[in-house]
């Protein structure tokens, strides 16, 4: 896959790796984060034969991994449908069962109140694993790392094709985690852009990525 910003050779932005644009430049970190965004038409993405790229497998903006990256309000819900999907025949009877089970103990502690009272319809599956408000496990927020690691695997498991973009990742994680972030993306079908910002050019950081630098002066090193 190919990020094209004008005047600019294209990036390319594959799986099994992180590709990384930092840029000592204001505005054209404001123009690479609007354009992936699709804010401004600043920002062309293609496939590597440079046909358009569909909507499904373009770039997905998550921003800033500990200031606008709560996983819990953007997937939670995916996640409750998706293990509905996966429960077996047998586990929804269980479920059921187990449900009517705890219903009917109710109904018949209800001879306290004297008001005629039964049972409702058992809520669907769908509805139970909902109202459980099962989720991710919060205290993943807290770890820079441990929320993308958990943004990829989620996205894995939606079998979401989207072009993951972040930015920000650098002041968050320490060399090791990015090494360890390295290794991990390795093994995943997903292409991971950071968009950064540095007065500096920093190859040495992002050891293992494929590592572009564009400067104050517009300059591509």
């Amino acid at each position: 896959m190919n990020v094209t910003y004008y005047s600019f050779p294209p990036f390319s932005v594959q799986p099994g790796k992180i590709t990384v644009i930092d840029t000592g430049s204001q505005r054209i970190y404001r123009n690479l984060t609007a354009g992936v965004q699709g804010k401004a038409d600043t920002v062309k993405v293609s496939d590597d034969d440079f046909a358009s790229v569909p909507a499904k497998m373009g770039p997905q903006w998550f921003g800033d991994p500990m200031l606008t990256l709560n996983l819990n309000d953007l997937f939670q819900r995916k996640l409750q449908a998706q293990l509905v999907k996966l429960l077996a025949d047998n586990q929804t009877v269980k479920l059921a069962d187990g449900l009517r089970e705890l219903l009917s103990q109710m109904l018949a502690d209800s001879y306290l109140m004297d008001v005629p009272m039964e049972l409702p319809t058992i809520p669907e599956i769908a509805k139970l694993v909902k109202f459980s408000g099962i989720q991710l496990a919060p205290d993943i927020q807290e770890n820079p790392y441990g929320i993308i690691e958990t943004l990829v695997k989620v996205l894995l498991e939606l079998h979401d094709q989207h072009m993951i973009v972040l930015t920000n990742v650098s002041h968050y994680l320490q060399v090791s985690q990015l090494k360890m972030l390295v290794r991990f993306m390795a093994n995943v079908d997903l292409p991971l852009l950071l968009i950064e910002f540095s007065p500096i050019r920093r190859k040495d950081y992002f050891g293992g990525c494929d590592y572009h630098y564009i400067d104050s002066d517009f300059v591509l090193w």
